[in-house]
């Protein structure tokens, strides 16, 4: 049974989620700040997590951060009251697969979780690429510098998929909504940016892109 921990302060709404979930059949975890979380993690591996950021004992994205850096790459979508642009720009570059802001639609969210879930289990085939320094397994879900292993986001993963698969070829943000997550499902298109630059950040040496490149006007290219 596919398991999802909840990490929401308020009561009425951590229990209206697991509720609505558990009858679309998953099996939830309640946290109500980041110290049972962790606790959890320690504990359990759940295929998805559903994130505040306001907690009473942190900043949900600060703590998601620590998390990425720790090696974990379970899917997190954010859910939060906030709207600001900074907000979820600051969740995004975190490491969240996506976001929801309240007071959302439960069906929409759980289409969503769906969908995260369905992009975290897909596994192309065995191909390999190799770029710079970087080694790329897809079927293993691996990539490798010379010196570490590099984790990359369910969201990541497919967005360096989709990128070699059309490697020389230029994709708009567009074209990459509608593929990563469906053409309604995306509720700001700078989510890509973020995601790009993340990415970039991971698979490029240094500050300077040389093979995930911005086309001005246009969208992306991975230059191999």
């Amino acid at each position: 049974m596919t398991e999802i921990l909840i990490v929401e302060d308020e009561t009425v709404i951590r229990e209206l989620l697991s509720d609505n979930l558990e009858f679309e059949g998953f099996s939830t975890y309640q946290a109500a700040d980041l110290a049972m979380a962790d606790q959890l993690l320690s504990e359990i591996s759940p295929s998805l997590i559903l994130l505040d950021l306001n907690l009473p004992d942190g900043n949900g994205a600060d703590r998601l951060k620590t998390w990425r850096s720790n090696g974990l790459q379970t899917p997190v979508i954010i859910c939060t009251v906030r709207d600001r642009e900074i907000d979820i720009i600051k969740a995004l570059d975190a490491g969240a697969d996506d976001y929801v802001t309240k007071p959302f639609r439960i069906r929409e969210l759980i289409a969503r979780i769906k969908a995260v879930i369905r992009r975290s289990e897909h596994k192309p085939g065995g191909d390999k690429l190799q770029i710079g320094q970087i080694a790329v397994n897809f079927s293993a879900r691996t990539v490798a510098s010379p010196d570490s292993q590099i984790s990359l986001t369910a969201t990541e993963w497919q967005i360096l998929e989709y990128l070699a698969e059309n490697r020389n070829q230029v994709l708009s943000r567009d074209q990459i909504i509608e593929r990563i997550w469906g053409i309604n499902d995306l509720e700001d298109s700078r989510a890509v940016d973020v995601h790009i630059g993340r990415l970039r950040k991971k698979i490029e040496a240094d500050n300077r892109p040389s093979t995930l490149l911005t086309v001005r006007g246009f969208g992306y290219t991975l230059k191999l």
